[in-house]
């Protein structure tokens, strides 16, 4: 003999206590998001610019041992490290990287032909940039 299946009754849903989320959420939500987006661009903006501060570093100390070629490939370096911060950076920023980019092709163009005086301008390129990134 073969046992009868009784059949189970579903459970029966019950409404959620909690509202559908309203305009209102949606809204400050996405806000939110943007919000985060803003602060993840400005981070990597900042990651970008103390980057190119090391390299700076990095420079310097190629001028020092008198290394025009590791010299120059750093500032290539320190030239793409400001593109990529331009890139993600705020729009109040873009001025101030730009300018770093241009004065930083200036002495990668001038490197060769009178490096002298090049390790005063990369500190002070150096000290503008570390104020932006305080600011």
């Amino acid at each position: 003999m073969q046992p009868t299946s009784v059949p189970t009754p579903l459970p029966t849903l019950v409404p959620s206590a909690t509202p559908p989320p309203t305009m209102l959420d949606e809204s400050a939500l996405r806000l939110d998001i943007l919000d985060l987006q803003a602060e993840q661009r400005r981070l990597w903006s900042v990651i970008y610019l103390l980057r190119a501060v090391a390299q700076i570093d990095d420079v310097l100390a190629a001028l020092q041992a008198n290394d025009l070629d590791e010299a120059d490939r750093t500032l290539m370096l320190v030239y793409r490290s400001l593109d990529r911060a331009y890139a993600v950076s705020a729009e109040q920023d873009k001025g101030p990287i730009d300018s770093f980019r241009l004065q930083i092709s200036q002495l990668r163009d001038e490197l060769r032909l009178r490096p002298e005086g090049s390790d005063r301008r990369l500190r002070q390129i150096r000290r503008l940039i570390l104020s932006l990134v305080e600011a």
